[in-house]
C-alpha cells in the first residue's frame, strides 16, 4: 500500500485513529473521498463498511489482507508506516481538518474552473460545494436518528426512486435499480451488451423522461451508438442508417426523421470522448450533483478499457482499481451505476453456455465491488441465434434467477420473451 512521504500528514493522522480506533466510527463520519491517497480510499472504505468487526490494527489488517486490494500490498509495511506518525491525540480535530483540507483543495480547483470559464455550471458547482464545506458534520447519532425516522416512514410510503427498466429484471431486484448500487452486466464479446445497455437505457427513459442516460463508451463512437438506438426505436434495420439517404425509402426517412427527434427529446447521451477513470469519474460527480441523485443513470461500455494513471499497473490492477472507484461513485453520489465487461474464454470450454461469477475477467474485485452481477449469453453455440439468456448470479438485495431475451439484431431490439424470472433461491 503506498504509504510514503509524499503523504500529507493529516492524512496518514486520520488513518492512525481508523486502524487502531477503529469505533470511532461510532461517533465519528469519516468519508473516504476526504483523501487524496488513492490506497488510503479504499482502506477507509473497507473500514467503514466493517468497523464494526474489528477492534484493532491487528484485526483490521489481518482482514484487509485477505481481499483482492489487500493481498497486492505489504499491508503489515503499510500498518507500519501509519504507526510511525507522531501518535495524534484528538480525533475529532484531525478529522475535522481531513475534511477542511479536501474542501479547501475542492474550492481551488472549482475556482480555476470558473476563471478559465465562467458558465453557469462551472459557478454552481463551485457555490455547492461552498455550501457542502459550510455544512457541519453532526455526531452519527443524528445520522442514525435521520435513518430510523426514514426506514419508519418507508413503512407507510412505498419507494418509488427506482430505475425500472425490464419488468422482470426490476422484479428480481426488488422494484428497479437504486442509488448506492453497482451493476456489472458481463459476456463473451458479440453476444450484444452493448446493445443491450442501450435498450436498457431506452427503456428506462421511456418510462422516466426526468431521467438522464449517459453511456460512456469506450468502444463505439456515440455516432455508432445513437444509430443503433435510433435502429431499435424506428425497426428500421441498422445497416439503412449507414447511408440513410441512399439506402431508405421515402417512408423509412419520415419514420427515422420521427425517431431522431423523439429520441432528441430525452436526455439519452453518448460520450466516448474520455478513456480515464479519473476524467469519467470527474464527470459523472459533476452530472450527479447537477441532476440528482435520483435522476441519473451512468452506463460504462466497458469497464476493462477504462484506463488509469498509473502506467505501472498491470491488467489486473488496473480493472481492480477502476471497479474500486466506480463502487465509490455510487455511494458518495448516491446513484445507480452499471458497468460491462468483458468475461475470460472459460466459459467456451465447458457443455453449458451460462458463465459463472469465476468468469469474471482477471480479478474477483469486480465481483467484490458489484451489488448486482448479471450474465448475458446465448442458450446454443449458433451466433445467429436470437435467443439471449440473461442470469443474474449475484444480488446482494433481491433474487437471483434467469431472464430470456430475444434479440432482433438487424435492427438492434431486445426485448423480453415473458414478464416472469426464473427465480433461483
Amino acid at each position: 500500500m503506498q504509504t510514503n512521504k509524499a503523504v500529507p500528514e493529516i492524512e496518514r493522522k486520520s488513518m492512525w485513529f481508523l486502524i487502531n480506533q477503529p469505533q470511532i466510527l461510532n461517533s465519528e463520519t469519516v468519508d473516504e473521498k476526504w483523501f487524496t491517497n488513492n490506497s488510503f480510499r479504499i482502506l477507509t472504505s473497507y473500514i467503514n463498511m466493517w468497523a464494526g468487526q474489528y477492534e484493532n490494527a491487528d484485526q483490521i489488517a489481518a482482514a484487509f489482507g485477505e481481499t483482492p486490494f489487500g493481498k497486492k500490498y505489504d499491508v503489515q509495511k503499510a500498518i507500519q508506516s501509519i504507526q510511525s506518525v507522531e501518535m495524534p491525540t484528538d480525533a475529532h480535530a484531525t478529522f475535522l481538518q481531513l475534511r477542511q483540507a479536501f474542501y479547501h483543495n475542492e474550492m481551488k480547483s472549482a475556482a480555476m474552473n470558473v476563471f478559465k470559464d465562467p458558465s453557469g455550471f462551472n459557478i454552481d458547482h463551485l457555490e455547492e460545494l461552498r455550501k457542502q464545506a459550510d455544512q457541519k458534520d453532526d455526531a452519527t447519532d443524528n445520522e442514525a436518528y435521520k435513518m430510523a425516522d426514514e426506514a419508519l416512514r418507508e413503512l407507510d410510503d412505498p419507494q418509488t426512486h427506482f430505475v425500472k427498466t425490464y419488468p422482470s429484471l426490476d422484479s428480481l431486484l426488488g422494484g428497479g435499480l437504486t442509488a448506492n448500487q453497482l451493476m456489472i452486466i458481463g459476456a463473451r464479446p458479440s453476444v450484444g451488451k452493448t446493445a443491450f445497455a442501450l435498450n436498457l437505457g431506452m427503456n428506462a427513459i421511456l418510462q422516466n423522461p426526468n431521467l438522464t442516460i449517459e453511456i460512456f463508451s469506450l468502444e463505439m463512437s456515440s455516432k455508432q451508438n445513437m444509430h443503433r438506438v435510433y435502429s431499435a426505436m424506428s425497426n428500421i434495420p441498422l445497416n439503412f442508417w449507414k447511408n440513410p439517404a441512399v439506402r431508405m425509402s421515402a417512408d423509412q426517412k419520415k419514420t427515422a426523421a420521427e425517431t431522431i427527434k423523439q429520441v432528441a427529446q430525452t436526455n439519452f447521451w453518448s460520450n466516448d470522448r474520455l478513456i480515464t477513470i479519473d476524467d469519467i469519474a470527474s464527470v459523472i460527480k459533476q452530472h450527479a450533483q447537477r441532476l440528482g441523485s435520483g435522476n441519473y443513470l451512468p452506463i460504462v461500455d466497458h469497464i476493462g478499457l477504462v484506463a488509469t494513471d498509473n502506467p505501472k499497473q498491470d491488467t489486473r490492477q488496473a480493472l481492480e482499481e477502476v471497479s474500486r472507484r466506480l463502487k465509490m461513485l455510487t455511494q458518495t453520489l448516491k446513484i445507480p451505476l452499471i458497468a460491462l465487461s468483458q468475461l475470460n474464454r472459460g466459459v467456451e470450454s465447458r457443455n453449458s453456455n451460462e458463465p459463472f461469477l469465476s468468469d469474471l475477467r482477471e480479478t474477483g474485485a469486480i465481483e467484490q465491488d458489484a451489488n448486482i452481477v448479471g450474465f448475458l449469453w446465448r442458450p446454443s453455440d449458433n451466433p445467429d441465434d436470437a435467443n439471449l439468456n440473461l442470469s443474474i448470479k449475484k444480488n446482494r438485495d433481491g433474487a437471483l434467477g434467469k431472464i430470456e431475451f430475444y434479440f432482433q439484431k438487424n435492427i438492434q431490439k431486445i426485448a423480453e420473451v415473458s414478464h416472469h424470472a426464473a427465480v433461483h433461491e
